[in-house]
């Protein structure tokens, strides 16, 4: 089986300030993320991949890029919402600037979180790393019961979720902290699969169309 996980694309035009937005933030895509859907409705056309379902989160940056996406194709299926894929509540960072969060004695913390992907203490974030993998893995394995070994499936995310596919592998989640590679760009994707109950990443945070490099 393969899985397409994919970030949703932008949120914010070029004039925007840009502020963390998690799950308390429910921003529509601008122009330049429907373009982003449209692009990888495209790459997906052009290597001839029909996902056999679509998963998003609930928040409506991924709701719309899935349905942008499923509309591209020409497809009659619906995305399927999952909670498990909704973005991180970053609490007292959200709606801020980068600056912002600085300002507010948080320094050592953002960039701890940037460079390490350590989850910061007193920031006010809901969950826990070990509550986002456990989300993460009951996920993935309702995936392998229920679609077949020649199935595609998309799945579309956040960036503060997406790196936690990574624990899928054993050690790959540090391995990609240690290259500062964790993070997933606006409408970039990563391609894991699942054989002989194992997970590999084939590839992680591309753009749409290396997928005619791989498939």
């Amino acid at each position: 089986m393969r899985v397409i996980l994919s970030r949703h694309g932008n949120t914010f035009s070029v004039t925007d300030p840009v502020v963390w937005v998690g799950a308390t933030q429910d921003l529509p895509l601008v122009d330049s993320g429907i373009l982003q859907a449209h692009c990888l409705a495209k790459s997906l056309q052009q290597a001839d991949i029909k996902p056999k379902a679509v998963y998003c989160g609930p928040l409506k940056r991924t709701r719309d890029y899935a349905v942008i996406v499923l509309e591209q194709l020409h497809s009659s299926k619906k995305p399927i919402v999952d909670t498990r894929l909704t973005e991180i509540n970053y609490g007292n960072w959200a709606g801020l600037t980068t600056t912002q969060i600085q300002e507010i004695d948080q320094d050592e913390a953002l960039s701890a979180w940037e460079n390490l992907s350590v989850w910061p203490k007193y920031a006010g974030w809901e969950g826990s790393p070990t509550h986002l993998t456990k989300e993460i893995r009951e996920f993935s394995k309702d995936l392998t019961s229920k679609y077949d070994s020649t199935d595609t499936i998309l799945v579309i995310s956040s960036n503060g979720r997406l790196r936690y596919f990574l624990k899928l592998i054993p050690d790959l989640f540090e391995q990609h902290v240690q290259d500062k590679a964790f993070k997933v760009a606006t409408g970039n994707i990563c391609l894991l699969t699942y054989e002989n109950r194992k997970w590999q990443m084939q590839f992680w945070n591309k753009k749409p169309e290396y997928l005619l490099q791989t498939i």
